[in-house]
């Protein structure tokens, strides 16, 4: 059975060609003395799946471009069905990139290629999860946690340290007089001046 390539609810019209493109994410280890390298699988790439084709005149121009970017600016993944990608379990998509290039050789013919890239789920953060509980007996604030704390019980005996500024007081008040008495210093200078 055929399926017509579709991104979400749109039919991509006029297709030439359709490619996937699948790799595996290798980590090449270099150890010294070995001939060759060791490599660590760690899994699959994103699959992802460039079409390409032509349209013909500025409405059918119009029209693809309506679709295309409407989904692409939404920035949200997309249903996506193809042949090509049958049997890879390929659901959802992100329109990665596309580009549109006008053809000078043949009027009103338009060139188009597209960039799908497989979407998956991020999974959901770390947490304390469901099934952690606080016994209702114990009266604790889970959202805060300290409220039963005494922290300043923790320090024990702090002994008290007054007025840290007293002893340079009587030198600020000095040098504020000074500096008070510094202006008429300057007086005969501005007579000159």
């Amino acid at each position: 059975m055929l399926v017509r390539p579709m991104i979400g609810s749109w039919e991509v019209s006029r297709i030439e060609a359709i490619a996937t493109h699948e790799a595996r994410r290798l980590a090449v280890l270099p150890v010294p003395g070995l001939s060759g390298d060791l490599h660590q699988d760690l899994g699959r790439g994103a699959l992802a799946v460039e079409i390409s084709g032509s349209l013909l005149g500025d409405e059918a121009r119009d029209e693809f471009l309506k679709e295309l970017r409407e989904k692409f600016l939404a920035g949200e993944p997309v249903d996506f069905v193809a042949d090509i990608v049958g049997e890879s379990e390929l659901e959802r998509v992100l329109i990665e990139s596309f580009e549109l290039e006008e053809c000078a050789a043949l009027a009103d013919t338009f060139r188009y290629r597209i960039i799908l890239r497989e979407y998956t789920e991020p999974p959901a953060p770390a947490g304390l999860g469901d099934d952690f509980g606080v016994d209702a007996a114990l009266d604790l604030d889970a959202a805060l946690g300290l409220d039963l704390l005494d922290l300043p019980g923790l320090l024990g005996d702090v002994p008290q340290i007054g007025d840290l500024l007293s002893p340079i007081k009587p030198a600020a008040e000095n040098l504020k007089q000074t500096l008070t008495q510094s202006g008429a210093l300057l007086n005969p200078l501005k007579e000159v001046l």
